[in-house]
């Protein structure tokens, strides 16, 4: 094949790549000495069509980081399409050549992606690309481009699609049933390569444990976070638009410098409760007001919708504003609905994290915090609403289970049905905010606190 002279122009320097779908050749415009790439199909292929669609979409499309069609050719047996050689390596070579892929270049390049599928789906007409995989990224000087669309098709076309070409190990699992896919189908395909570039493996359900476990020590947990994120195999888990995957990828990015220039030890505590108005608001607040008069530089992050911040603010008036954070009889409070950066550009030493009451919605991010607390209710109009939950969390020996509004006789039965787990009574205290005269209450946030401290953090 190599040196063949294909329509009287192009001479055939080498294969590039064979698929299910197409050939890919090397050529050379003779007349131009300006190098082609050319993919060949045959008309019998069930992919055919699908290569015309895929040549259709190239020769709308106006970015440097998509091929360009120069020309499309036939013959009895096979149909052409001649468009630009994109330069540089794929990432598939990228990764297999590299031990340790940095995760600084994971993120700059996944951001570069996000904008590049932005991009797709702005058009007047939009397009899904649908098969992200790491022989069609391809990479020159850091720079990211994407080559083959022949899974792609327009947004508003899905319901018209009759195959799926999508990589397997790659792929949403529904592209290969009868729904009509969305942009979440390339976020779970971002989140494969995500995957790859991490492991260098592609993603199966299977392997999915052995990664957990391992954690890929090198690589951030925020990092870990966003992947798993992207990998849940029903779409509405998933990040709703490839906007707000690119978000969270440019926070971690932000992270990741600030992380540089400080220690990074700070640590994240979470607190959610089995069900509404079980005490997580309260707890959240007592060990923000403890860890404060311990001198430890603590926030409280309302990340719920109860606006009890603002609740507290009207009856208040201990209090003040230090740039956007609202400091309250000495604990620093930020609302819910706030900019990730107003305190992420602080050096605090604990988050405490007030998730209300877990979710579906919330579980995962929940899970992902150094240290988990969760407020349940032993009453007997409570025992329903917190077995489920504890089924939910597989009653996780990583989670601390704290009960209020306790006597010792109900709390010593609890311990006997959660045997194995960490479990702990909270003192009544009416005012989270003032402590200092409630000698049970230090007891308990005391012991606490030095098995939070001393415990490791989660792997």
């Amino acid at each position: 094949m190599k040196n063949h002279i294909w329509f009287g122009k192009y001479r055939i320097i080498q294969l590039l790549g064979r698929g299910g779908s197409a050939d890919v050749y090397l050529a050379e415009h003779m007349n131009l000495k300006a190098l082609r790439a050319i993919k060949r199909i045959s008309k019998k292929s069930i992919f055919h069509e699908q290569l015309l669609k895929e040549a259709h979409i190239l020769k709308n499309l106006n970015n440097s980081n998509v091929p360009i069609i120069y020309d499309f050719e036939e013959d009895a047996h096979n149909s052409y399409i001649i468009e630009q050689y994109i330069e540089g390596q794929s990432l598939k070579m990228l990764i297999n050549q590299s031990k340790h892929f940095p995760e600084k270049l994971i993120i700059s390049y996944s951001i570069q992606i996000c904008e590049l599928l932005h991009h797709l789906y702005t058009l007047d007409n939009p397009i899904l690309y649908l098969d992200l995989n790491p022989e069609n990224i391809i990479v020159e000087n850091h720079t990211v481009k994407l080559i083959d669309f022949g899974a792609a098709g327009y947004k508003n076309k899905m319901n018209e699609r009759k195959y799926s070409c999508g990589t397997r190990g790659f792929a949403a699992p529904e592209l290969y049933g009868k729904s009509n896919p969305d942009e979440r189908a390339d976020v779970y395909g971002l989140g494969s390569l995500l995957y790859f570039m991490v492991t260098g493996n592609s993603y199966c359900q299977e392997s999915w444990q052995g990664f957990k476990r391992q954690q890929i020590k090198p690589y951030s947990k925020d990092l870990f976070s966003i992947i798993r994120k992207c990998l849940h195999y029903y779409p509405s888990f998933r990040y709703s638009t490839i906007k707000a995957l690119k978000n969270k990828l440019l926070e971690l990015s932000k992270n990741s410098d600030r992380e540089k220039n400080n220690s990074g030890t700070s640590l994240r505590i979470a607190v959610a409760g089995t069900q509404g108005r079980i005490g997580t608001t309260h707890l959240a607040i007592m060990l923000t007001s403890y860890l404060a008069s311990k001198g430890y530089h603590s926030l409280y992050l309302e990340n719920n919708q109860s606006n009890h911040i603002y609740k507290i603010l009207k009856r208040c008036q201990n209090h003040s504003i230090l740039s956007d954070i609202y400091v309250i009889n000495g604990c620093h409070m930020l609302p819910a609905n706030f900019e990730d950066s107003w305190y992420l550009s602080r050096n605090y030493n604990v988050y405490i994290i007030d998730y209300g009451f877990l979710t579906d919605q919330n579980k995962d991010e929940f899970l992902e915090a150094d240290v988990r607390l969760l407020v349940a209710g032993a009453k007997d109009w409570e025992l329903d609403t917190t077995e489920e939950v504890l089924k939910k969390l597989n009653c996780s020996k990583d989670i601390k289970y704290l009960f209020s509004f306790l006597e010792g006789r109900r709390f010593r039965e609890v311990l006997k049905s959660m045997k194995g787990l960490s479990n702990y009574r909270i003192p009544f205290e009416p005012n989270p905010f003032l402590l200092k005269d409630n000698i049970s209450v230090n007891e308990f946030m005391e012991s606490l606190l030095m098995d939070i401290l001393s415990a490791d953090r989660k792997e």
